[in-house]
């Protein structure tokens, strides 16, 4: 049987986490909590893992609890890069529970209980988050380049995380019904249960401009994800076509598409996806951090020091718009929060849409859209009133025939 090394057993480890989230970021954030328990075994101790291990489960020399205290007391020591801030309570929660897993996957046992005898783990700490506006909202939208555009639109009307608007394919879009309605596939929702929401009409016009602008068939089925294959296919056509300004440019090309190909062998087809969806994000927050840079009004801060307009704000925006609507449960079931209250909460196709399109004015964001939306809803009374005109004037003209005969 071939001996493990401490790369075999942290790889094994990244790998099970990785089967159970199906999120690259979970494993990559494990990874990063691994090796930063290795430094502090290191440093701490004047070990390796396979001392420790020894220690704690043949010659006890040491307690896995008194070792995740001390961890506990390493991260709270700990600092952020330049700036020298400690970390959040989050942060170090997250390193003691992401060690203590590691630990009982080597086969050291730590029960929850016992670990609450010996230490609290610290509270999270709240952060204080202001609520977007639609004035905000609509000049982001402005000054967004189409794709970053497209999505807060989306996000702002559907509540969905920016996980799964990444990996919408047009087979999830229903632009036949009112309102426009996405089906949330199973396994790229959080909570791993397929669900339904829709999009504003506001929406569905940015979505569908997008499609037909920058969107074809050989970009695949997605909408805003490029996969490994999608990658592979796009070099290749570029470099069938001699696409490219000079020699280096087209060397490059190559060696990009032989280490894809290498990674598409080498890499789990799964996991290979879930780097793409990270990757994918990581641009498009990018991006729209380059939009608001430099403008004072939009690069406003939270009491963490970290962005208060980013895509989870424009969820939130979603939540605190419908909930507003008096449709808290409706709020929470379009965005796929699991809660006790909700699991006899159900709704059929008709009344679900029926809902949306009453608080889709809330949810709209440019003023155009709202006036047309007024407008509508103004011709649709007028509309009833003509009708009911209408009737009354046949009632009278009825009631007149049968006057005439009694005045002569």
């Amino acid at each position: 049987m071939k001996v493990q090394t401490i790369d075999d057993k942290i790889q094994l480890f990244l790998e099970k986490k990785f089967r159970t989230s199906r999120s690259y970021a979970t494993r990559d954030a494990y990874s990063t909590v691994v090796n930063k328990f290795l430094i502090f075994v290191r440093e701490q101790y004047n070990l390796d893992l396979e001392q420790l291990l020894r220690q704690i489960k043949d010659t006890k020399e040491k307690d896995p609890i008194g070792v995740l205290d001390d961890f506990y007391s390493y991260a709270t020591k700990a600092r952020i890069g330049r700036t020298g801030k400690p970390l959040s309570n989050s942060t170090i929660k997250q390193y003691v529970l992401v060690a203590k897993e590691f630990l009982n996957h080597e086969g050291c046992r730590v029960y929850n209980e016992d670990l609450k005898q010996r230490f609290r783990l610290p509270k999270a700490s709240a952060v204080y988050e202001k609520g977007l506006t639609k004035e905000t909202i609509n000049r982001l939208v402005r000054l967004a380049n189409p794709t970053i555009s497209t999505i807060i639109l989306m996000a702002c009307s559907s509540g969905m995380r920016i996980g799964e608007i990444i990996q919408l394919r047009l087979t999830d879009i229903d632009f036949t019904t009112n309102p426009t309605t996405i089906i949330l596939r199973r396994e790229t929702t959080k909570t791993r249960q397929t669900r339904v929401t829709h999009i504003t009409s506001e929406a569905t016009k940015a979505l569908q401009d997008y499609l037909k602008k920058y969107r074809s068939i050989e970009n695949g089925n997605y909408i805003f994800l490029e996969t490994q294959e999608d990658k592979i296919s796009k070099i290749k056509k570029k470099l069938e076509r001699d696409s490219f300004r000079n020699n280096y440019f087209k060397n490059q090309a190559k060696k990009r598409l032989e280490r894809l190909e290498d990674e598409l062998k080498s890499i789990g087809s799964e996991e290979l996806y879930a780097h793409c969806v990270e990757t994918t994000g990581i641009s498009l927050e990018s991006q729209l951090r380059r939009v608001i840079a430099g403008i004072p009004e939009l690069s406003m801060k939270n009491d963490n020091g970290r962005n208060a307009i980013h895509f989870h704000a424009f969820r939130a925006w979603f939540k605190t718009q419908v909930t507003n609507a008096h449709q808290s449960d409706y709020a929470e079931a379009l965005m796929g929060h699991t809660s006790l209250k909700l699991v006899y909460y159900r709704q059929n196709d008709e009344a679900r849409a029926k809902i949306y399109r009453e608080i889709e004015p809330a949810l709209t964001i440019s003023d155009t859209e709202k006036i047309e939306k007024s407008f509508e809803i103004l011709q649709e009374e007028n509309r009833d009133l003509r009708k009911i005109v209408d009737g009354l004037s046949i009632q009278l003209k009825n009631l007149e025939k049968r006057i005439e005969p009694i005045r002569k």
